[in-house]
């Protein structure tokens, strides 16, 4: 079972607890009632079973807040709880709603941003992220055949994320002749399809999950905004527009407009993601990803490539391809390196 279904069985459980302990706490009773817990078994026998089944997605997701106001759970009911949730996840239609994938709007993730935005590639402030602390976003959504696919095939990185030539280099290279169709990673909705003097003609793709991918220096455009597209489907054909020293394609993944590293998401190598789920991390000026699942070394002082790569069992090499970085790297105490 993967993580972030995991989760939403574990907010379920809790949230049909909160449902329970308020029946109890609106009998006006203060007498400790030695049956409490077989009493709200949910089961069809039981009147809390209908009115939770009949909830809509819209209306579980509003009363998720409520659970910050319970102090104590009763375990022997979580277990009761959890595999009623599991039997019932599936059939019903908060399963979606609990994914973030959909809200109630034609945007997508239009409760992220609030703001849909067709002619510049990058208008976020720093507002809509400074409350943030560490969210977890589902990649691919197998219920609702919401996949990945690599932008472009076999693909060979030419340029890292990262500094580069005096300033930040926020996505990755990859290397194509004109010409060569490049496709959606991820569905979503195009956001942005128009010439932009750096980025070339560029193409912004909004996904249900929040973040938006970014693809630049095409030749053509297969898609305008507002189009909904689905993974793998052709976008744009490879060139060399914009501020382009030769083809390729300038790929940058971005959640609230900051970059993220798309080597954190995605294995080039294998043409797959790492992990169905991705943790971000709010720092100072942006976020920290780490794909769910994963090891990462926490470098401590003293370290270095040679230490950190044997004490895992990989090459140096290795160790700087997963991190997309060189042998020359300063490491920086308390930052993370991942080592599988």
């Amino acid at each position: 079972m993967s993580v972030f279904k995991v989760k939403i069985h574990f907010i379920a459980a809790l949230l049909f607890t909160l449902l329970a302990v308020h029946v109890i706490a609106s009998d006006g009773d203060d007498t400790p009632k030695k049956d409490t817990v077989s009493a709200l078994v949910i089961t069809p026998s039981n009147p809390l079973y209908n009115s939770v089944s009949s909830l809509s997605g819209e209306a579980i997701v509003t009363m998720i807040d409520s659970l910050l106001e319970l102090d104590n759970v009763p375990m022997e009911l979580i277990k009761e709880i959890n595999d009623y949730a599991e039997n019932r996840l599936l059939e019903h239609d908060f399963y979606n709603s609990l994914t973030y994938y959909y809200d109630n709007s034609e945007i997508p993730a239009n409760s992220t941003y609030g703001e849909w935005d067709t002619r510049n590639i990058l208008p976020y402030s720093d507002d809509i992220t400074k409350h943030d602390s560490s969210i977890i976003l589902t990649l691919t959504d197998e219920k609702n055949n919401c996949g990945f696919v690599s932008p472009i095939q076999d693909p060979v990185v030419t340029s890292n994320f990262g500094w580069r030539n005096g300033r930040n280099h926020n996505g990755i290279d990859l290397d194509l002749q004109v010409w060569d169709p490049v496709v959606a990673s991820f569905d979503g909705m195009v956001r942005v399809a128009l010439f932009h003097p750096g980025y070339g003609r560029v193409v912004v793709i909004r996904h249900y999950n929040g973040l938006e991918t970014i693809y630049a220096h095409l030749h053509r455009f297969k898609v305008k905004a507002g189009d909904i597209v689905e993974a793998g489907q052709v976008i744009g054909l490879g060139g060399s527009s914009g501020q382009s020293s030769g083809s390729h394609l300038h790929f940058e993944v971005r959640y609230k407009g900051k970059p993220l590293n798309p080597k954190h998401l995605i294995s080039f190598k294998q043409n797959e993601l790492i992990s169905d789920s991705l943790q971000l991390v709010k720092q100072k000026w942006n976020y920290s990803a780490y794909p769910v699942g994963v090891e990462y070394h926490t470098i401590e002082r003293g370290d270095f490539m040679y230490k950190i790569a044997n004490r895992y069992g990989i090459s140096v090499k290795e160790l700087c391809d997963l991190n997309g970085i060189s042998r020359n790297k300063v490491l920086i105490v308390g930052r993370k390196l991942r080592v599988n």
